[in-house]
């Protein structure tokens, strides 16, 4: 488990809000040797692209999509906030992303848009983490295949205020002296 004593205070309220709000779904903290072992038994032909980047940031955004490939539910950074219970407000046969960040996503297991993401991944590899593996990466993936992403209001999903989700944006995987990026990353299996 990660060590909370790293945690930025607000991750905390954060999180219990995904448990209080979703009470049926699975909670799941993924660590770094996690990430590593789920590329490494379920996606090996990615491995060693995976352990090649050269800022762990890289590594984690690739697992999230490996991770909502391989179980679908929701992900979510340990700075988001549930307001609201929305599953019933989502179309379950489609990935969903708020702002085209990959900060807050929903995915049904094993959707073909994860393939056209990780077809892309290996070209990527030197550029900037935002293009590299962020969500530049997932905005061209949706302007390639129009109606395969589904966009998550800003105003319902990631700002103050907003009626499902708000996004605090603590930002640690910027900072060289915070926690690992890891320590940054769960989801919620259905």
């Amino acid at each position: 488990m990660a060590d909370e004593s790293k945690w930025n205070p607000v991750w905390k309220k954060c999180q219990q809000t995904w448990k209080d709000k979703f009470p049926d779904f699975e909670y799941r903290m993924w660590t770094d040797e996690d990430l590593e072992n789920i590329i490494k038994t379920k996606y090996e032909w990615f491995y060693e692209t995976y352990k090649a980047y050269d800022v762990n940031i890289k590594r984690i955004d690739v697992a999230r999509y490996f991770i909502l490939h391989e179980h679908g539910g929701i992900y979510a950074d340990m700075d988001y906030e549930c307001i609201n219970n929305f599953w019933d407000q989502l179309d379950k046969n489609k990935v969903s992303i708020a702002s085209f960040e990959n900060a807050l996503m929903v995915s049904p297991k094993h959707d073909t848009i994860w393939l056209n993401v990780f077809a892309k991944l290996k070209s990527r590899m030197n550029k900037h983490t935002i293009d590299a593996t962020g969500p530049v990466l997932i905005h061209e993936v949706k302007n390639e295949y129009p109606g395969s992403i589904d966009e998550l209001p800003d105003s319902d999903y990631k700002s103050q205020g907003g009626k499902y989700a708000i996004h605090h944006g603590t930002g640690s995987w910027i900072t060289t002296d915070g926690p690992k990026a890891t320590d940054a990353n769960f989801s919620i299996l259905r």
